[in-house]
C-alpha cells in the first residue's frame, strides 16, 4: 500500500513540474506529441515557439531548432546563451523558431557526462520528437508550412541527420517536408557507416570545426564524399571552419577541456570547446544565405 501510494505521489509531482515548466524570456511554451511512444501513448513534449519578427502579418517560413547534449538551458533557467542568441537572429531576419525540448519531458537535464553506448536517449529517439514537432508547427495559422527548415547544434546536428536520411522510411514516407537542414558540429560516423546508407531528404548544410576533438571533421568529410558521389545531383554542402572547435559559435565561451565528457576522440582525456568569433560570425552568415535561398524565398 504505501509503494502504492509514493508511486502515485511521484506521478503527481511529474505532473506538476511538468506542467509548471519554467518560462523563457520572450517564448511561448507550446505542447505536441513525438511520434515515440511510451506505455502505448505519445511521449507529450514541451518546447519554446518564438515569432518571427518580420513579415509577422503574413504566413512565415519556420526554422525547428534542437539543443545538443546540454539541452536548451542555462544556469539561470532561461535559455542558454547559444540558444538565445539564434532565437534571436532568426526572429530579427523573419522566420519563426521553435525549440522543442527533448530533455525534460522525460526527467534529463543532460546527455553529456554519459558514454555513448549507455545512452537510453539517441538522435533516434529525437528523430521521432522532430517528426512531431514538424506536424505540430504547420498547424499553426502564422507558420508558411511549405518552408520550414531544421536546425541542430552537436547531439541536436546528429538528430537533424537522421531526421534528414530519406533511406529510413518513416522520414521518406513522412507528410510534411522540410525544405532545408542544418547541422553544426554533429556526429557523422554512425551515417557513414548505416547499413541502408545515407542520403539527404532535404539540402543539407553541415559545420563543423577543424580542430573538433569531440565530433572530429574527418567522419563528416568522408560522409560528404561519398553522398557527393553515390548522389552527385542532391545538395549537401560541407564547411569546416579553421582553427575552431566544438561549441565553435556559443557565444564568449572561453577555451577550456571538459573532463566530464567520456566520448570523443581520446575517451577520457576530456574534450575542448569554445568560441572562435571569426569562424561564428562567418557561419552565421553563411546559414542565413542557405535559409534565404531554401525557404526564404517564395515559390
Amino acid at each position: 500500500m504505501t509503494r502504492c501510494l509514493l508511486l502515485i505521489v511521484f506521478c503527481l509531482v511529474a505532473t506538476v513540474r511538468f506542467a509548471q515548466a519554467q518560462s523563457v524570456r520572450g517564448a511561448e511554451r507550446v505542447e505536441f506529441d513525438s511520434l515515440e511512444r511510451s506505455g502505448g501513448r505519445p511521449i507529450r513534449l514541451f518546447g519554446w515557439f518564438f515569432a518571427a519578427k518580420k513579415n509577422a502579418s503574413a504566413k512565415t517560413p519556420a526554422v525547428v531548432a534542437l539543443h545538443g547534449c546540454g539541452g536548451l538551458y542555462g544556469r539561470d533557467k532561461d535559455l542558454n546563451s547559444r540558444h538565445r542568441a539564434m532565437a534571436e537572429l532568426l526572429q530579427q531576419e523573419g522566420y519563426h523558431a521553435l525549440f522543442p525540448d527533448s530533455f525534460k519531458p522525460r526527467g534529463k537535464e543532460s546527455l553529456c557526462s554519459e558514454k555513448i553506448g549507455t545512452r537510453d536517449l539517441t538522435s533516434s529517439n529525437r528523430r521521432l520528437d522532430v517528426l512531431g514537432a514538424l506536424n505540430w508547427i504547420v498547424t499553426r495559422p502564422e507558420v508558411d508550412g511549405r518552408h520550414v527548415a531544421l536546425l541542430g547544434w552537436s547531439h541536436g546536428g546528429s538528430t537533424v541527420l537522421s531526421v534528414n536520411n530519406r533511406q529510413l522510411s518513416e522520414v521518406a514516407a513522412h507528410a510534411v517536408k522540410p525544405r532545408a537542414a542544418i547541422a553544426f558540429y554533429p556526429g557523422c560516423t554512425a551515417y557513414l557507416n548505416a547499413r541502408g546508407g545515407y542520403r539527404p531528404n532535404a539540402p543539407l548544410l553541415l559545420m563543423i570545426g577543424e580542430k573538433d576533438d569531440w565530433t572530429p571533421p574527418k567522419p563528416c568529410i568522408a560522409l560528404h564524399e561519398k553522398v557527393g558521389k553515390q548522389y552527385p545531383d542532391d545538395i549537401f554542402e560541407l564547411r569546416v571552419y579553421p582553427d575552431s572547435y566544438h561549441d565553435f559559435d556559443a557565444p564568449n565561451a572561453p577555451l577550456r577541456v571538459r573532463k566530464d565528457v567520456p566520448n570523443g576522440v581520446h575517451p577520457g582525456q576530456g574534450v575542448t570547446t569554445g568560441s572562435n568569433p571569426a569562424a561564428r560570425k562567418l557561419a552565421y552568415a553563411e546559414m542565413l544565405e542557405f535559409l534565404r535561398q531554401r525557404i526564404g524565398e517564395k515559390d
